[in-house]
Formats: C-alpha cells, structure tokens, sequence
C-alpha cells in the first residue's frame, strides 16, 4: 500500500485536485492521509470527504510538525509526501514507489509549472557550507556572481537532460516517496524548520544513514512553484531566513553560519528589458529560463519549439501580481537576453 501524506495550509481547492490525481495516478492501493494546518473550521469541512483520515490541527505545525503528526496515521510501506499545489501524472505514484529497494529510501518525480510539462522546474540545492560559501561570495563580486550562474545553468541543463532514474544529493520538497521504515529510522522530520530547508535536512539525515535518494523523471507531476512567495513575499522571506540559519548551525555550527549570515549582500540581478509577452525566439536559442527572481538564482526551464513563446495561462495565475523574468540561453550556455515580463494581471488586461 502507499500513503499519500497531504499537509494543507488554506488551499482545500488544491488538495482535491492533488487527491483526484492522486487516485488516478496509483495502481496501487492507496491511502490518503490529510494533515490540516489551517486553523479553519470551514477548510476543514471541505477537505473531510477527499481523506481517509483527516487530522484537523489546532494550531500551524508547520510542514514539518504536519508530516510528523500524519505519519502516525499512514499505513503504507511507502509514504509520499506533498504539498497540496501539486497535480499527479498517470502512473506517478506507482513510478515512485517502485523505485524504492532495499538500498533507496527515497524517490523524487520530475516537476513541472505547468499542465502540459513543458516548463521543468530546477533541481534542489543541498546547501551545504561550501555552497552557501560560493552563495555568498556571489553577492559580494560581480564576476563571482556570474561564473556561479553559468555553473547553475549548465547544472540544471544537466539535470534536466536525465532520463533515467538516478541517484542524487537532494530532492524537492514538493512531492517525496518514502520508505516508511526509512522515514521512522531517521527520526522523521526536524520541525524545527517550519517552512522551507526541512527536506533537505531530513535528506542529510537519509544519506548519513548510508541510503539511496533518487530522481525518477518517469514520475511526473505539476508543482505550483514559489507559492508560498506569491502569497506573501514578506512573510515568507522571515521564514526563510529563520529556517536558512537553523539549518546552517545545525550543519555547519553556530560560528560559521553567523560569518556566513554576515558576510551576506543582496544578490546581483541582471538588467531585464520591459516586455510583453510572447517573447520572439532567436535562432540558436537552447533553453528558455523563467524566475521570480532578477537574479534567476532558481529557474525554471523549456526547451522552445517554435519561434515565439508565451508562459501558460497557469503559470500566471500561480505568481498573482508578481513579475516574472524570462531569459533566453544558447547552445554554449551563454545569456542571450533577459527580459521582465508584465505580470499576470496586467497581462490578461
């Protein structure tokens, strides 16, 4: 059997539609366990028909203290984890599943922004304190900014371009299959990490054990990337801060993740033409890069194949009225242009 282990934050719309693919998505018996973190008595009563067992907090546990509070409740061998803003492939489920063993403990599908799955989203980072090092040492030179972002970029081509189910360092949060005796060794999640870095913690603490992480791209699924951001981009900055340095001095020590903090600038951007969308592709174009972020520190990616592109209907509203930037990359990685798109609700005007 697998338990799909649901934590809900006030998005019951979207929970049903990751239940109801969910279902569709899974040969497999299937258990589906919702953990609800809303503290509202009318969210509640909409998720109570989509769950085999609904746990109603009554207070915000957080992803992590809601992954913890439900596991108790699931009855799989297996146990994926997901966000709510997420929409199961056909066989997905099975996929994932099946690509745990003896040796693999946990197992990630391809995401997508969209329903087509055209737009892939990028790999996670580990965070390690070199690479929070080469993090920093981004914001404080221009030329160090910019021979990062050229190793991001061919790092994501490159995981974009896998085919095969492969073993590698971390994991999106979004949606994790997991081995539940794996789970319960590790000690579960560290809910000391309300909002973002508890998966990659939680992975940490998975390959200590000497155990397998897996990307398996036959599994996919879409993802509304950065919502938590889209929501209330103040609110989940603290929390980001807050949970970056617990999880540097947890890995890294007290002394250096404060140097590191310190050491820290706001990261370069880079210069964004006004334009409206679709974006006219030039010739020798080889991936189209879409962020929130100037910076594009994290982006999405597609491969154009047509001369003019214009983000889906679905991305816009995941991102409300927030900007996005879009960028064009050619066969030798090199940035070609970059633009700033008008935002969603300018744009449907």
């Amino acid at each position: 059997m697998i338990s799909l282990l649901l934590v809900n934050y006030r998005a019951a719309a979207l929970a049903a539609d990751a239940v109801r693919t969910a279902r569709a998505s899974a040969a497999a018996p299937l258990q589906i366990v919702i953990v609800d973190n809303s503290c509202d008595p009318a969210e509640a009563e909409s998720l109570r028909g989509l769950a085999d067992t609904l746990i109603v907090s009554t207070t915000n546990r957080g992803y992590a203290g809601g992954i913890n509070d439900g596991r108790r409740a699931c009855e799989g061998s297996t146990i994926v984890v997901s966000n709510p803003d997420v929409t199961f492939a056909p066989h997905a489920l099975d996929q994932l599943a099946g690509a745990l063993d003896g040796r693999t403990a946990v197992a990630g599908p391809a995401l997508f922004w969209d329903d087509a799955h055209a737009w892939r989203l990028p790999p996670a980072d580990l965070t390690t304190t070199a690479e929070k090092l080469d993090e920093v040492l981004a914001t404080r030179a221009r030329s160090w900014f910019e021979q990062r972002d050229r190793r991001r970029i061919r790092a994501r081509i490159a995981f974009w371009s896998l085919d095969r189910t492969t073993e590698v360092r971390a994991l999106s949060g979004a949606v994790m299959a997991i081995r539940a005796q794996d789970f319960d060794d590790a000690g579960g999640f560290d809910e000391r990490f309300r909002l973002y870095f508890e998966e990659i913690d939680f992975l940490r603490r998975i390959a200590a054990r000497r155990r397998r992480i897996v990307y398996v791209p036959a599994a996919r699924c879409r993802h509304l990337f950065n919502q938590s951001a889209a929501r209330d981009a103040a609110a989940a900055s603290v929390l980001y801060v807050e949970s970056e340095l617990r999880y540097l001095e947890k890995w890294s020590g007290p002394f250096a993740a404060r140097a590191l903090k310190r050491l820290e600038r706001a990261p370069y951007v880079f210069d964004a033409l006004p334009s409206a969308a679709p974006i006219a592709i030039p010739r020798g174009t080889a991936v189209v890069e879409v962020s929130p972020l100037p910076s594009f520190v994290t982006a999405a990616g597609h491969v154009p194949t047509s001369e003019r592109i214009d983000l889906p209907p679905e991305v816009w509203r995941s991102v409300g009225a927030q900007p996005l930037y879009l960028r064009l990359i050619d066969g030798e990685q090199n940035v070609v242009n970059s633009f700033r798109l008008q935002a969603a609700l300018e744009s449907s005007t």
